[in-house]
């Protein structure tokens, strides 16, 4: 009975926690959507949302701020997951891509992408998600098959250690040759690396 208490009372404690935590993103959200270098009032935001807003007003919300902020809140969801994800897999709460070396290996795919490629617009533009996927996805391939243990299966250790290794070894690589690149294509790629909602 004791432990049935103390569950109901975990479980109601995190209910209150999630609401708490839904109403501060709201707020969030709503303050987002008039601050800007443009400002609307929240009588210009709620009339737009209903459609009755000006040609000015309903390009300012549907163009530029509601796709950032969703853009924004989907990213974060998608890196809370893959944190969760990668420390329960590596049973270590400090687990994270820049650790396990998925990070260096999607760079290193984004590298490759630039020294080839070298036209950064149009219809070769969108291979560069691809690349930089294929990039850290191959590279999360090799960190597994280096730390799996035939025996005692997937060491957390062993996972992070060759995670660290492998991070290392792509980064000199993916080094070497963003020095091959000229002026404008590096700071193109560095900026795409350091990751911007537009």
């Amino acid at each position: 009975m004791d432990i049935e208490a103390q569950a109901k009372k975990r479980t109601r404690r995190a209910f209150y926690a999630s609401l708490i935590l839904f109403l501060v993103a709201l707020a969030v959200v709503l303050i987002s959507l008039n601050t800007g270098t443009i400002r609307l009032s929240p009588l210009a935001v709620g009339r737009t949302l209903l459609g009755n807003g000006s040609t000015d007003e309903t390009m300012i919300m549907f163009d530029f701020r509601l796709p950032r902020i969703l853009i924004t809140m989907l990213a974060g969801i998608g890196l809370g997951i893959s944190g969760a994800v990668l420390q329960g897999v590596s049973r270590n709460s400090l687990a994270d891509p820049g650790i396990l070396g998925i990070h260096a290996g999607a760079a290193f795919g984004l590298m490759i992408f630039v020294s080839f490629f070298r036209t950064m617009e149009g219809p070769s533009a969108l291979m560069i998600p691809m690349f930089t996927f294929a990039g850290g996805a191959v590279t999360a391939v090799i960190i597994f098959i280096f730390a799996y243990d035939r025996y005692r299966g997937l060491l957390p250790i062993r996972l992070i250690l060759v995670g660290i290794a492998v991070a290392a070894g792509i980064s000199s690589v993916t080094l070497l040759l963003s020095l091959r690149l000229d002026e404008d294509t590096y700071s193109f790629a560095a900026s795409w690396l350091a990751g911007s909602v537009w």
